[in-house]
C-alpha cells in the first residue's frame, strides 16, 4: 500500500514536470583576423561588400553615405512584391490589365500597352530581367491602388527595418529629388529579400527569357546584368542607371556555403563597375569562408525518460556557421541547453570565443514528444518499485 500511495505521489509531480539539461563541447575553428583590403573600388563613389548570414561587413567606402539608387530601388519594391504574395494578396497566376499610367513611363521598359493582360510571374521577369519601369508602376498600382501610396509602403518598410539612410519618392529609380539609399542600407533590402524569398533568384539570374511567348505578341527579355551567364555562381541581383546617379550594381553570389552581396555606386562606365564589382566579390572569396562549427542534427543528448512513451532526441535544428579569415585557427566553446515542457523540446546552442559569445544555434526534437498518461505512468513506477 505504501508504495502504491507512493507512485501515486510520482505521478502528480510528473505532471509539472519539465526536463532540462546542459552540456558543453570543445570545438577547434577559424576566427577572423584584420584584413586589410586593396585598393577596391577604385571608381565607384560608394561601396560595400556584406557576408549574407553574418551580415557582417567585410569591405567598404563610405558605406552610409547618401546617392540615388536608379533602378536598384526596384530591390525594395520586389520585396513588397514578394510580401503581399506570401499574404495571399495575389498569386504568380493574377491577372493584371494594364492601364495608361504605366505606358508613359520613361526608361526601360517592357513596353506594355493600354490594355494588355499580363501576369504577376510575367511582369517579376520584366522587373528582374529587363528593370522595366512600366511592369514597377503596373504592379505598384496593382498592390496599393497609386504608385505614391505603394511608395508610402516602401518608407514604410525602410523604417521597420531600422534603416538611416534611405527614401524612397518612386518605385523605379528615375526620380532625383529626395530619393536616396546607402551602400549600407541597400545591402540589408538585399539580404533581407534574399533570405526571405529566395525565390527572386530563379528570375534574377536568368540571362534571358520571354512574356507573352506563345501570343501573337512575344515580347524578348534581355539581363541588364550582362554577367549573368557568364560569371559562375553569380545570381543577381539588380543594376542601375541614371544620369545623376551614373552606374551602379547590387551583385548576389554564393559559392562554398558562403553569400556575399555587394553594392556599388557612381562609375562613368558601367564596364568598369563589372570589373570592379566582381573584383570585390572575388577578394571575398579569397580572403574569408564560412566554418561548419556545429552540424545539422547532431545529437546533444538522448534521453530515454519515465514520462516519456519513447526515446527524446535532442538535436541541433541548424548548421551553425562561423565567418572565418582563411588560414586563421582558434578554439570555440559550445554550450547546449534545452528544456522539455508539455511535449515541447526547446533550446539554443551558445558559442564562446575567448569567453565571448558570438554564435547562437537552434535545438529541438525532429521525434513527436508523447508523456504518458495517469495508467501508462502508473503502470511504469509501479513495475520500478516492484524491481
Amino acid at each position: 500500500m505504501k508504495k502504491f500511495l507512493l507512485a501515486i505521489v510520482l505521478i502528480v509531480s510528473l505532471c509539472f514536470f519539465s526536463l532540462t539539461g546542459n552540456a558543453t563541447d570543445q570545438i577547434e575553428d577559424t576566427v577572423p583576423t584584420d584584413t586589410v583590403a586593396p585598393d577596391l573600388c577604385g571608381g565607384s563613389t560608394s561601396a560595400i561588400l556584406v557576408e549574407t548570414s553574418s551580415n557582417k561587413v567585410l569591405f567598404d567606402k563610405e558605406k552610409d553615405r547618401r546617392l540615388p539608387p536608379a533602378s536598384m530601388t526596384k530591390i525594395m519594391t520586389l520585396l513588397l512584391i514578394y510580401e503581399a504574395l506570401e499574404a495571399k494578396q495575389i498569386t504568380k497566376d493574377t491577372m493584371l490589365t494594364i492601364t495608361e499610367e504605366p505606358t508613359k513611363v520613361e526608361g526601360s521598359k517592357a513596353f506594355l500597352s493600354v490594355g494588355d493582360e499580363i501576369n504577376v510571374d510575367e511582369l517579376l521577369k520584366c522587373i528582374c530581367i529587363a528593370s522595366a519601369n512600366d511592369a514597377a508602376i503596373a504592379m505598384a498600382m496593382h498592390l496599393a491602388g497609386s504608385e505614391e501610396q505603394f511608395v508610402q509602403k516602401m518608407n514604410d518598410k525602410v523604417a521597420a527595418l531600422g534603416l538611416k539612410n534611405t527614401h524612397f519618392s518612386d518605385c523605379t529609380g528615375l526620380s532625383s529629388k529626395n530619393h536616396y539609399t546607402s551602400a549600407y542600407d541597400l545591402a540589408m533590402i538585399s539580404n533581407h529579400l534574399i533570405k526571405k524569398y529566395p525565390d527572386v533568384l530563379n528570375y534574377t539570374n536568368l540571362q534571358e527569357d520571354y512574356i507573352r511567348k506563345d501570343t501573337a505578341k512575344p515580347f524578348w527579355l534581355v539581363n541588364t546584368n550582362k554577367m549573368i551567364g557568364r560569371v559562375k555562381y553569380l545570381d543577381g541581383l539588380k543594376t542601375g542607371y541614371t544620369s545623376f546617379s551614373k552606374y551602379c550594381i547590387t551583385l548576389h553570389m554564393k559559392q562554398d556555403n558562403m553569400g556575399l552581396i555587394t553594392v556599388v555606386f557612381g562609375y562613368d562606365k558601367p564596364t568598369t563597375r563589372n570589373a570592379e564589382s566582381l573584383e570585390l566579390l572575388r577578394w571575398g572569396y579569397a580572403n574569408y569562408k564560412l566554418e561548419k562549427v556545429i552540424a545539422k542534427d547532431k545529437v546533444v543528448e538522448s534521453i530515454d525518460h519515465i514520462l516519456y512513451k519513447n526515446r527524446v532526441n535532442v538535436v541541433v535544428l541548424e548548421d551553425v556557421f562561423y565567418l572565418s579569415k582563411k588560414d586563421s585557427k582558434q578554439k570555440f566553446e559550445v554550450e547546449y541547453t534545452y528544456e522539455i515542457k508539455d511535449s515541447i523540446c526547446e533550446g539554443k546552442a551558445t558559442v564562446f570565443l575567448d569567453g565571448k559569445q558570438v554564435l547562437e544555434g537552434k535545438l529541438g526534437s525532429k521525434e513527436t514528444i508523447e508523456r504518458k498518461n495517469f495508467f501508462e505512468l502508473l503502470k511504469s513506477i509501479c513495475l520500478k518499485l516492484l524491481v
